[in-house]
């Protein structure tokens, strides 16, 4: 009985003081996070800690407008960039992001140019929205050419015709294997060019 009261006693004890610390730990958790963010919005203007998330269900108001979610082609050229060159035989690479496009041209020591250029092409894939369309290339001087491209846009005279000429020369290098049985080595649909693509978009 003895050795039960002080059983007891002890974890009355704990359990007090494990409430005090938990309280303790649950402020600094709270103000160590609130740093962090403060952290990420003064070095970043964006926290990206934050998570996305919205939930709808049937009944709900639908929203109406023109509005699109944002899409930063500059960040998303540098993350590409960043790791394709991390691939194993990758030593140089330059990236160029459009509207529906990603350009890629590097250097790689990988004898297999076929291999090389899927994984590169593959790694563009993994981030990019599914509707895009990736084109690589290792030729030599490829990545200083598609730099050359970097101040244009959507306004540039003639830029359809401009882009379409780039891409003829990218895909005279290997382009890695077909996506799937429905689409061909860039994501383009069977049949489907950059000059048709552009047609349809100008009905």
């Amino acid at each position: 009985m003895k050795k039960l009261g002080m059983l007891l006693l002890i974890s009355i004890v704990l359990s007090g003081c494990g409430g005090d610390d938990q309280k303790k730990m649950g402020q600094e958790y709270k103000f160590s996070k609130t740093n962090v963010k403060d952290e990420n919005r003064i070095g970043n203007n964006m926290n990206y800690g934050d998570f996305g998330y919205m939930r709808h269900m049937s009944g709900d108001k639908v929203k109406t407008g023109n509005a699109v979610p944002y899409l930063n082609r500059q960040k998303l050229a540098d993350m590409i960039s960043d790791m394709v060159l991390q691939l194993p035989d990758v030593k140089d690479v330059g990236t160029l992001v459009t509207d529906e496009e990603v350009l890629i041209g590097y250097k790689t020591t990988n004898k297999d140019r076929n291999a090389a250029a899927d994984q590169v092409k593959m790694t563009a894939f993994s981030v990019v929205p599914r509707y895009y369309h990736v084109y690589v290339s290792d030729e030599k001087g490829m990545i200083d050419k598609i730099e050359q491209y970097q101040s244009l846009n959507n306004d540039t005279e003639q830029i359809e015709g401009i882009m379409d000429r780039l891409i003829q020369q990218m895909k005279k290098a290997p382009q890695g294997k077909k996506w799937n049985y429905g689409e061909n080595e860039n994501g383009e649909m069977n049949g489907e060019t950059n000059n048709m693509r552009s047609e349809m978009e100008g009905k």
